[in-house]
């Protein structure tokens, strides 16, 4: 069973690990953060959990006791919207089928605050199999951002996704007339 832990300094190593390229650190975590990733980024996004509310909140997934991936969640308080970002399963557990539970934890975390009406992400068009994942979790594409991000010379396009409160209810009560 998948569990979300808060994320702590602790898990900074760790997570520096996770991405050796700066192809690597730009599909996970944008193309504004810098390679290589260091202790300063990490530590300003948790910098951005202690306001309240929070700015952002970040968790590592364990499983029996390993870490195995890391979230985040971003906070548009005034508008009522969540942004899943900064989704990773572990270079060692990838394939093992973890990403899909961990975005239904994020979900769960997301609309645990009732001022959340809409929980939104990008991912690289490219990235097909995280695509198809959203899409199972019932994100649902709205629209792309072509050529929006320069990676090592070359133009990436932005699919932007999203999931709306009542599009989890209306899939909830689907499943449960069925």
């Amino acid at each position: 069973m998948l569990t979300l832990t808060p994320f702590t300094p602790a898990h900074f190593n760790l997570l520096l690990d996770w991405f050796p390229t700066h192809t690597e650190l730009v599909q996970w975590g944008g193309p504004l953060l810098e390679f290589p990733l260091s202790r300063d980024q990490l530590e300003g996004m948790l910098a951005e959990s202690r306001s309240n509310p929070p700015a952002r909140l970040c968790w590592m997934a364990e499983s029996e006791g390993t870490i195995v991936g890391h979230v985040q969640l971003g906070f548009d308080w005034r508008n009522g919207n969540a942004l899943l970002s900064r989704v990773a399963i572990a270079p060692d557990m990838r394939g093992r089928h973890l990403a899909s539970p961990l975005i239904a934890l994020a979900i769960e975390k997301a609309f645990h605050f009732e001022r959340m009406e809409r929980l939104e992400l990008n991912v690289y068009t490219w990235n097909t199999p995280a695509i198809r994942t959203y899409e199972r979790s019932g994100f649902v594409l709205e629209g792309v951002r072509r050529a929006s991000a320069l990676v090592d010379g070359t133009r990436w396009d932005t699919a932007m996704m999203s999931l709306l409160r009542r599009d989890l209810t209306d899939r909830q009560s689907t499943a449960e007339d069925d």
